[in-house]
């Protein structure tokens, strides 16, 4: 299944529950009553609260899409998805933009979902007595009052992060208001790891080879584009660094995401990967340096 970068954590959850869903239940294919579901069962997101606001019963709704779909034998099928879900994936990211979001949550998809009225997902809410008036209304009403999925999931993992990770943060976002950037990057997120000498990162990046010139440049000229600023798709990648760093400290069984979990989730984020090339940083080794210092005893 192949997922935009800028899809909310939730949302990428979503669509893996959805693809399990009918791998579970031996359907030919992923349909848009399968992320509906998908979506319910990824209980803490923004499109969950909307649709078991709307007295959406999860459990029932997984029978209902179990009879949608002809079973077939699992062993001689792979499982795509439908034109109307690929549709939905589309407006999804279309939704997003009207808002002005850098992100796809699943408060995009259930408004996607609501708009198209196309595959499983429209005869399942007729069956539930739930029309997209109301999803669409429920969503605009909780959007409308500033709350968004990222803002929930910023909220959760800021909530982990070591006081030190907290300040290199706000720093990236200092550095890059420096440079006349809406927001911070991935760059700006490096830079600020390379400087801080209160934690082992930054002579990690050294030893790993770090050409502090290449750094510098990369600063004053961030992207392909040689005007200063800051795209969604390079926002959404900072962000899902962050994501997999928390991800990677419950990982390593530890309470905190420090900043070595977030260089090593940098390291291991494609874009984060294409950076440091760009630095002269040998991704590898620094990975492997990562790993030896937070499994010290």
């Amino acid at each position: 299944m192949i997922v935009n970068s800028r899809f909310s954590q939730h949302a990428r959850r979503s669509l893996s529950q959805a693809r399990l869903l009918a791998q579970d239940y031996q359907h030919e294919s992923v349909d848009t009553d399968h992320l509906l579901v998908g979506i319910l069962r990824e209980t803490s997101s923004l499109g969950a609260k909307v649709l078991t606001d709307l007295e959406i019963d999860g459990r029932r709704a997984e029978l209902e899409v179990r009879v949608l779909h002809a079973t077939v034998d699992p062993l001689n099928t792979i499982i795509e998805l439908t034109g109307a879900l690929e549709r939905v994936l589309t407006l999804a990211a279309e939704e997003s933009r009207w808002f002005g979001h850098h992100y796809i949550g699943t408060e995009h998809l259930l408004l996607a979902l609501a708009r198209s009225r196309e595959g499983g997902a429209s005869e399942l809410l007729r069956t539930l007595a739930v029309s997209p008036d109301q999803i669409r209304r429920r969503v605009r009403l909780l959007l409308n009052d500033g709350l968004t999925e990222i803002s929930i999931e910023a909220a959760k993992r800021t909530a982990r992060l070591s006081e030190l990770s907290r300040r290199v943060l706000n720093g990236a976002d200092q550095l890059a208001a420096k440079h006349n950037r809406q927001a911070a990057s991935l760059i700006d997120l490096l830079a600020v790891l390379a400087s801080e000498r209160r934690s082992m990162v930054s002579s990690i990046l050294r030893e790993c080879g770090l050409a502090w010139d290449q750094l510098e440049a990369a600063l004053a000229r961030p992207g392909a584009d040689p005007a200063p600023g800051t795209t969604p798709d390079q926002q959404a990648a900072l962000e899902d660094v962050i994501d997999h760093a928390v991800d990677r400290a419950d990982q390593l069984g530890t309470h905190y995401t420090g900043t070595d979990h977030i260089l090593l989730a940098l390291a291991q984020n494609n874009e984060g990967a294409r950076l440091l090339v760009r630095v002269h940083v040998n991704s590898e080794a620094l990975i492997a340096a990562v790993y030896r210092h937070l499994l010290l005893p």
